[in-house]
Formats: C-alpha cells, structure tokens, sequence
C-alpha cells in the first residue's frame, strides 16, 4: 500500500504554496503599477535632442520620448528579471521555513501520540497533561484525558465485580461441595442425613443459578443494546405484578399500594425485572410486623416508582453504595440466602439503559426509599 505524505510535509508544502503564489500576485500587481506610472510620465511631445545636427540623407536622431522609453523598457525588463528571481529564492527559502513551522506547530501532536502510546491496561492513571497554551490540541489533549479516567473508572468497576462475583460464586459452590462431602464421609449416613445433605446443596445451587441470573440482566441492561425498538410499557400492570408476585397473606407486613394509569416506553423484561427487585427488598429487608409503601405517581416528563418499607435503619452514607454489586446492607453473607447483592445494582443498570435514575434515601423511621424515575 502506498504510503501518503506526511502531515508535516504537507503544511509544508502548503505553506509555500501560500508564498509562492501571494509572491506572484504581490509581483504582478507591482509591475503592472510601475509600468502604468512609467508610461504616464512619457512626454507626449516629440522634440530633438538639443545640440544634435541634422544631415542630408542621414536618420533623424532620436526624441527624448523614444529614448526615455528604450530606458524604461530596458528597466523593466531588468526588474522582471530580478523580481522572478527573487521570488523563486523566497520560494526555496519557504520550504525550509515551512518545515520548522510545521515541526512547530505538531509538536504538540507527537507529544499527545507518544504519551498515549505509552498508556496501556495496567496503566490506565497515566494521562497526557498537555501543557501550553488553551488551544484546539490543549482542548483535544483535555478530551482525551477525561475519556482515559472514564475508561479506568469502568475497568476498575469491572474488574471490583469480576473480583466479587468470583468471591460470591464460590461461596455457595463451597458451601454445597461441604455438605455432600460430609454426607458421602460417613458410610452410615441415613436416609434422612443424606436427604438433608442433598437439600442444602440444592439450595446453594439454587443461590448460584439466581445470581448468574441476576448478572446476565445486569449485563443486558449495561450494555445498551435492546432487543428492540421500545414499545409502551403499562406501568400500573407491572407494579401489580410485581407486588401480588412478593407479597403474601402470612408475610405480616402492611402493604399500602397506591397506582395510577401510567405508559412509558421501554422494554417490559427490564422494567418489570427493576420493580420486582425493588419490591422484594422492600419487603424482605423490613422487620416483623413492618409496613410497605408502593406507588406509582405520573409527572409532565416521565413517571416515578416510589417504594418504601420501615426496615432496620440505614446510615445516610451508606444508601448511595446499595446500588453497588454484592453490597448489602447486613454485613453477614452468608444468612440472606434469598438475595444475591445485585438486586439494586439491576435496578440502577435498567433506569440508565432506559434514561431514568433510581434515587436511594433512608427512610425518616427507619428503612429505605427507592424511587425509581422512568422518562415519558
């Protein structure tokens, strides 16, 4: 494949182009002045030279007007001369000169590729910090700058969640090896030993299929890609769903669910996915005889998923970190064997893939407020 010129041979090459030609216009524009001065300073009257003879048969002498004009032309020609001349030394001088402004002006440009060259996975916390002036490349330097921190801002979050769901997919896989390893261990283990053996490793197989599952939706709604065009959601129909999916006659809760007519486009698998979590940690992180609060209240610019419950209390900065993977708001993980820790983070991954925010403030008396905010 031919190689094309270089950035800097070519605003070389333009730059004496610029000369070059605003050099031939300047002479040209020159020449035709002086000419044009010349020839209105020419005598319009023809006389002899004073002192000059006249013979018979001879030529007559020349007027001043001929001689002033052989002059002229004679000068002009000289100053035609020089001036081209002149023109292709300035021209040849410009290429060099051109080069160094060239190399002048893109030093800035090798700078900002040799030093993003050197940035790689492992050393995403480099940056390019262009120095200099606040010009067009300052600003591209800036640019690409932000974009590095964005990059290691989701490497380093990837790489956190890689780390937990590692940590948390062991934990049941250990817990179920144990349990079958201790029942095969004994020869006289029986029926009922190796019935419960077999139990606990369902439910620790059970609790890794969930959090697989939980982590395909969050990848689905990180990645931005839809399965479709969004088509009108029934928001009403899926808080409904939702809360007759979660809650139960024996649950001893008081639920309190107010709903409105509400549409708004999206994808229905996802939103209802974020509902169903909210509810259930609504009503699974509360305490016995708790209260659980749903509605759903309509807005000029979108719809808002409101769910409440009057849960053990919730440290002011902490609220924010429940939308993190794995995170919970008991420290023991190990007991809550019916969540997996992604039920928030889903919920936050499915508002920014549809353009909404999920908002997390503890609860005047305890527990938590979700608030869901959905665009229309």
């Amino acid at each position: 494949m031919r190689r094309s010129l270089s950035v800097r041979w070519r605003l070389t090459l333009f730059y004496t182009l610029v000369v070059a030609v605003s050099g031939a216009v300047l002479l040209a524009l020159v020449y035709g002045l002086v000419t044009q001065a010349q020839r209105r300073s020419v005598h319009v009257e023809q006389h002899t030279l004073p002192g000059a003879g006249v013979e018979m048969g001879a030529p007559p002498p020349p007027t001043v007007t001929e001689v002033r004009e052989d002059a002229i032309g004679s000068t002009m020609d000289q100053l035609l001369r020089n001036s081209w001349l002149g023109l292709v030394l300035v021209t040849g001088a410009s290429v060099g000169i051109g080069w160094l402004v060239a190399g002048r002006v893109l030093a800035p440009v090798h700078t900002i590729t040799a030093r993003a060259q050197r940035i790689s996975a492992d050393s995403l916390d480099e940056r390019i910090a262009l120095g200099g002036p606040r010009d067009e490349l300052r600003e591209l330097a800036d640019t690409f700058d932000a974009l590095l921190a964005r990059v290691q801002q989701t490497v380093s979050s990837e790489r956190r969640l890689v780390a937990t769901m590692s940590h948390e997919l062991r934990t049941p896989l250990a817990n179920q090896q144990a349990a079958l390893d201790v029942a095969l261990a004994d020869p006289d283990a029986s029926a009922g030993e190796l019935r419960a053996a077999g139990s606990t490793a369902l439910d620790q197989s059970r609790r890794a299929a969930l959090t697989i599952d939980a982590l395909l939706v969050l990848a689905r709604a990180q990645s931005g890609e839809a399965v479709g065009p969004p088509v009108p959601v029934d928001l009403r129909a899926v808080v409904t769903e939702a809360v007759d999916q979660v809650r139960r006659d024996d649950d001893g809760l008081t639920w309190d669910v107010r709903l409105t007519d509400v549409t708004v486009p999206g994808e229905p698998a996802l939103l209802g996915r974020a509902v169903a979590n909210l509810v259930h940690n609504a009503a699974h992180h509360n305490v016995p005889g708790g209260r659980v609060s749903v509605a759903l209240q309509p807005g000029p610019d979108g719809a808002r998923v409101v769910v409440a419950n009057s849960g053990p209390p919730v440290p002011a900065d902490a609220a924010a970190d429940l939308v993190l993977p794995f995170r919970r708001g008991s420290a023991d993980r190990t007991t809550n064997g019916s969540g997996v820790g992604l039920g928030l983070t889903v919920v936050r991954a499915v508002a920014d893939h549809h353009g909404g925010r999920l908002v997390l403030d503890p609860g005047a008396e305890g527990g938590l407020v979700c608030e869901l905010w959905l665009p229309a």
